[in-house]
């Protein structure tokens, strides 16, 4: 039903829509600290619905214990001191965040939003952007100290963060950067084609592996894997990277099979609207994961169904109370008519009208409607 177009016109009038997306707002704007002042916070806007998201995220979903961390981009060109460019991106341009996500699902358990260099709170003495970012997401979603296991790119992986993780009962596995501290047997390793070079450091890890088939090689750390290879005569750490790094990949790849990019010059929107398409996502796949029904939904299926359940309830209001539309009507014998309301032409006030009273015939605005009675 969702899918034909009569349904849209059943809903509200274009207009109305149009209007409900140009007062939306999430938060006073009066309330909110003016650019000059030095507690403005360019996401103020939306941060309200952002933790809200968080909190009902955690609220009714367990995560198994494989965990990735990735950023993800929200595409837009609009004014913002937000503004990223990432050229490994599709959009290129958008607002940052960086996620928290199941591996194996992609479902979303964190998202936080990057303020841009000028208004991101200072690091730490000596701690990199990664590190701080991986443990405070994992905070916020109160999973430290409970031996999950996270696997992060090499902007985010480091010793440091793999100590870190040890020590709050948080296991890492990650690539690393060349220019990152490891000890020179891993530095300076030159494994041929196949072969693998393995360093540990008490409960970590060290690796560097290069592949048959690639010029490169790849440094890992892991403080949950050994030194041993799998079927595939790769080493353990690389299997387990390349089948749980995927998870924010993963969900964003989902996201873009069924988001309008409905284009906003206000960024904030453009955010709301993205936040929407997440709650959808991580809903399908709560339902994928715990539903009976057999076959299960598709996820447009799924959310055809969901539109018309919160459509359902007020197209039955519309059906039993009749509204404007059906109290008044075109003019059809000739153009305009005066309005019976708010015309007096003997005071010298006409206001013509383009309908009429579909009871008594007479001019009326659609404004006019609820003053009218005959």
């Amino acid at each position: 039903m969702s899918q034909s177009t009569p349904w849209f016109r059943m809903i509200f009038a274009r207009n109305r829509f149009q209007n409900v997306l140009r007062f939306l707002h999430i938060v006073d704007c009066k309330k909110i600290p003016a650019r000059n002042n030095q507690n403005y916070n360019p996401a103020s806007r939306i941060k309200p619905l952002i933790d809200f998201v968080n909190r009902k995220f955690l609220y009714y979903y367990r995560p198994r214990r494989e965990l990735s961390v990735d950023e993800t981009l929200v595409g837009t060109k609009g004014k913002t001191a937000m503004l990223q460019y990432i050229p490994s991106k599709r959009s290129r341009f958008g607002i940052k965040f960086w996620v928290l996500a199941e591996a194996v699902t992609g479902y979303v358990l964190q998202m936080h939003i990057y303020l841009g260099k000028t208004f991101e709170p200072a690091l730490p003495a000596g701690t990199l952007q990664g590190t701080n970012v991986v443990i405070k997401l994992l905070q916020s979603a109160d999973l430290l100290n409970k031996w999950y296991h996270v696997f992060t790119d090499n902007f985010f992986s480091s010793l440091n963060l793999a100590r870190t993780l040890l020590v709050q009962r948080t296991h890492l596995t990650g690539t690393l950067r060349k220019n990152r501290p490891m000890p020179n047997m891993i530095k300076n390793a030159n494994p041929d084609p196949g072969q693998t070079t393995y360093a540990r450091q008490g409960n970590i890890l060290l690796c560097s592996f290069r592949d048959q088939n690639r010029r490169k090689q790849v440094k890992l750390v892991s403080t949950y894997y050994s030194a041993a290879r799998a079927m595939n005569a790769k080493p353990l750490i690389v299997n387990a990277y390349n089948n749980f790094m995927g998870g924010v990949d993963l969900s964003d790849q989902m996201m873009a099979f069924y988001n309008d990019h409905r284009k906003q010059t206000k960024v904030w929107k453009k955010i709301i609207l993205h936040m929407f398409h997440r709650i959808l996502l991580n809903s399908y796949i709560l339902y994928y994961q715990h539903t009976s029904h057999n076959p299960i939904l598709s996820r447009f299926e799924f959310v055809k169904q969901v539109i018309e359940g919160l459509t359902e309830e007020h197209l039955s209001n519309r059906q039993q109370n009749p509204g404007q539309r059906q109290k008044i009507r075109k003019v059809t014998e000739r153009k305009e008519k005066d309005c019976t309301v708010c015309s007096d032409r003997k005071n010298g006030r006409r206001r013509r009208a383009r309908t009429e009273c579909s009871r008594c015939a007479k001019g009326l605005h659609k404004l006019c409607v609820r003053r009218h009675e005959c």
